[in-house]
């Protein structure tokens, strides 16, 4: 009897627990984050990535995702692109995948999934994976100094006065490793980016270019060739004393390719693009996919005629016209392959590198790096924030907050940086104005596709994080 009396006061109980629930409206499922959110699962089929699920299961606001896809829409409503393209994925599922506008204005051909776009810097991640793949393997060490490998830059001079022609300079009196390769702390520029001494004009006096193609068709240079021009060219600050964007991942690319034994290309399709299933990434465009590939758009100064590049970014104004169709710049297989910049790829394709880095290494069964790997490139490299280093704005953006680790830009302080984003999330984008990053906390990962340079025409990096988290409202 006093078993059954228990049981009896429990059912009574359970029972009044239901009925209250229900009357105010309450069921299991909104008492708690929906499954998927709370137990996030890593993606094992490529189909895991192409089909869009229902948001909520993922944690995020449908409602809220509508602004996303306003955002999209009106970029090309107010024409400052052609056409744009935006993906998120979360747990390993895709919640969001929406484009507006054209791939080609003329002859206009809609935006797709399957569009090709100039990815440029893009590139540095999978060049950066690449490295750290040979790095697991005990090939080298990221505090060597690189010329133990590649002798020409044993004697690099510094930079300390003067302007091109006659810049004065000093011996370098620290070598330069991996690790200032990986984070742009090694001294090197761009030939496009102005200095105080005017480096950069001696980079294009030696043509120290890492692109495929010049004047006439493909090049006859090879990555070696280009760095031992790179090597005579003075560095703008002894390396890791500062940070500068340059053509450090480009000879990461030449390293990859010592170090490996195989041309720099062919170690990275084989080891790092077909094994991650990003089919339609490459160094060049074939003749059976030049339907899909975008053309690329730049915004003309009308009075000046031309770009004009700052320290901190490039200034322009006005409509855009049209850079390149397509037609020549990647369709020959490329002579001279860059790290820094030289791939084209899919939306579809970089979600499933963005995903690989967020699973700790691996996708589809097939690991490329160690979760320990991943994790640490993923966090800051440099003494200090990109401020701390000499660069508080970049492109026109503001870097406090902002570290770089070995390949990514990496979020250490979001009020510094003075943008809704995440403690560690890791990113970059390309001189198209195409961008990506992955937030491993929350296992998100965004990537946008256009083509408009230069990439700092509009900010269309943090609204798109802003974006993607105001809509998270399940964490």
């Amino acid at each position: 009897p006093a078993t059954f009396l228990m049981a009896l006061i429990a059912a009574l109980a359970s029972s009044a627990l239901q009925t209250v629930t229900a009357a105010l409206g309450l069921t299991p499922s909104t008492r708690g984050p929906p499954s998927p959110a709370a137990a996030p699962s890593a993606a094992t089929t490529a189909k895991d990535l192409d089909v869009v699920v229902d948001p909520a299961t993922q944690g995020f606001c449908t409602e809220r995702l509508g602004r996303l896809k306003q955002w999209v829409s009106s970029q090309v409503e107010n024409k400052n692109v052609a056409g744009m393209l935006v993906g998120v994925i979360r747990n390993g599922r895709l919640v969001f995948m929406e484009g507006a506008g054209n791939q080609s204005d003329e002859p206009r051909t809609p935006i797709a999934r399957d569009s090709l776009f100039r990815i440029y810097s893009m590139t540095k991640p999978i060049a950066s994976v690449a490295l750290m793949m040979l790095y697991e393997r005990g090939l080298f060490a990221l505090d060597e100094p690189i010329s133990k490998y590649v002798p020409c830059f044993a004697n690099m001079r510094v930079a300390v006065g003067g302007k091109y022609p006659s810049i004065e300079t000093v011996p370098c009196t620290t070598a330069i490793t991996f690790q200032h390769l990986l984070t742009h702390t090694s001294g090197f520029t761009y030939g496009f980016i102005p200095d105080e001494f005017d480096v950069h004009k001696e980079y294009e006096a030696k043509k120290v270019h890492f692109t495929s193609l010049e004047a006439g068709g493909v090049r006859k240079d090879t990555l070696k060739d280009v760095c031992e021009r790179l090597a005579t060219v003075p560095l703008l600050f002894q390396p890791g004393s500062k940070w500068t964007y340059g053509v450090s991942t480009d000879v990461v690319g030449y390293l990859v390719e010592v170090l490996s034994g195989q041309p720099f290309e062919e170690y990275v399709k084989k080891n790092v693009l077909e094994p991650l299933g990003m089919v339609d990434t490459d160094f060049f465009v074939p003749p059976e996919k030049l339907h899909r590939f975008a053309a690329c758009y730049k915004y003309a100064q009308r009075q000046t005629q031309g770009l004009t590049i700052s320290e901190t970014g490039f200034v322009t104004k006005g409509a855009y016209d049209l850079l390149d169709d397509g037609s020549s710049y990647h369709q020959l297989p490329a002579g001279l392959c860059s790290g820094g910049g030289g791939l084209v790829s899919t939306i579809g394709d970089y979600l499933r590198f963005c995903q690989m880095l967020l699973n700790g290494g691996i996708l589809d069964g097939t690991r490329l790096l160690a979760p320990a790997t991943v994790a640490f490139m993923t966090e800051n490299h440099l003494n200090g924030d990109m401020a701390d280093m000499g660069k508080p704005t970049f492109l026109n953006m503001n870097r406090r907050g902002q570290g770089f680790g070995l390949g990514f830009a990496v979020v250490l302080h979001p009020p510094h940086l003075g943008a809704l984003c995440m403690r560690g999330d890791c990113s970059w984008g390309g001189m198209a104005s195409t961008f990506f990053y992955i937030d491993p906390a929350n296992k998100i990962a965004a990537v946008l596709m256009t083509q408009l340079v230069p990439s700092s025409t509009y900010n269309f990096r943090r609204p798109l994080r802003s974006l993607v988290y105001q809509a998270l409202v399940n964490p």
